[in-house]
């Protein structure tokens, strides 16, 4: 089950936005990169690892990657998403940091020194966790010598919806606030109503919290459209089986249909006004040229009757020309 959170929150990372991945990495790293950052998601990468005991070489997965450009500065930051309390996790990312690090190495002039920058880590804790607000590891050198390697970890479901707003990336998940509570009671039908009638009443909250993400510019209709898809996936995969918990799951069909229906009609009315627009133009353009094309027939008009000696008077009178238009010609 946890692949299917750790593969939703990889899609909603490599489809969403620019302004949405922005306002995820400021929150996460308390950073403040502005709106126009080129921001680069790299997909998870396969790299090779040698197995500690058996000597054996094995495939790892990186978890998400994102390289932020502003300023002429490039800033690399990996995120990992985790479901359970693990603290092997920390080998994970140090090892993931390193093998990223190490594709961009560079050496000293004199050859003896390698230099690698590490990337930013973040660990993200899709369901209840008892880890504190960091992780670390602690890499020990002869001599007495240390370093503390530390990974900031941010807890989605110790956070109101409300709160998420500029994260709104996340809130598909809090989906999983009622799960353990689920497995531990399924047998029990009164308490699946009532953890039914929570989710209807989570569900409502993230899809008013979305529409408030969107007005606020931290995320786009395209992402609403995307973070309600998720929802109503990982619903289905987690509480479709329960009948007491079909109402939710229309309430998310019937939101993402709305969502994908406003798209649609934001759509067609930037093309229409793009025709509108486009006609003004023309019809602007048609009016400019027949002005000039009576305004020329005129000069030409006045021109042959100067040229037969009529006074100015005569002609001002004939062809609307001012006394300067005249004496021009």
């Amino acid at each position: 089950m946890a692949g299917l959170f750790d593969s939703n929150f990889k899609f909603i990372m490599a489809e969403a936005s620019t302004q949405a991945v922005v306002h995820l990495i400021n929150r996460l790293f308390q950073k403040n990169y502005p709106p126009n950052t080129i921001v680069e998601v790299r997909e998870p990468k396969e790299l090779i690892k040698e197995n500690p005991e058996s000597g054996d070489l094995g495939k790892i997965f990186t978890d998400m990657v994102v390289i932020m450009s502003h300023g002429g500065v490039k800033d690399t930051y990996l995120i990992e998403a985790q479901i359970k309390d693990d603290l092997e996790i920390m080998l994970r990312i140090f090892n993931y940091s390193v093998q990223i690090a190490m594709k961009n190495k560079t050496f000293s002039e004199d050859g003896n020194r390698m230099v690698i920058d590490m990337p930013a880590p973040a660990v993200v804790y899709l369901e209840t966790s008892k880890t504190k607000d960091f992780l670390a590891i602690e890499v020990r050198f002869p001599g007495k010598r240390s370093i503390v390697y530390k990974v900031p970890a941010f807890k989605v479901l110790e956070h109101k919806i409300s709160e998420l707003g500029d994260i709104a990336l996340l809130l598909p998940f809090y989906l999983l606030k009622i799960r353990e509570e689920l497995n531990k009671s399924e047998r029990d039908s009164v308490k699946r109503k009532e953890l039914s009638e929570r989710l209807k009443g989570y569900v409502s909250e993230i899809c008013e919290a979305l529409q408030k993400s969107q007005e606020n510019f931290y995320i786009t209709s395209k992402d609403v459209a995307l973070l309600q898809e998720r929802m109503s996936n990982m619903h289905s995969k987690l509480y479709g089986r329960y009948k007491e918990f079909r109402e939710s799951n229309m309430t998310l069909k019937q939101m993402y249909n709305k969502s994908v229906l406003k798209k649609i009609d934001d759509a067609e009315a930037r093309a229409e006004a793009k025709v509108v627009k486009a006609e003004a133009m023309a019809m602007k353009a048609e009016k400019r040229g027949i002005s000039q094309g009576i305004n020329q027939g005129l000069m030409q008009a006045a021109k042959a009757m100067k040229a037969a000696g009529d006074t100015v008077s005569k002609i001002m009178s004939c062809t609307g020309l001012s006394r300067r238009e005249i004496a021009s010609l």
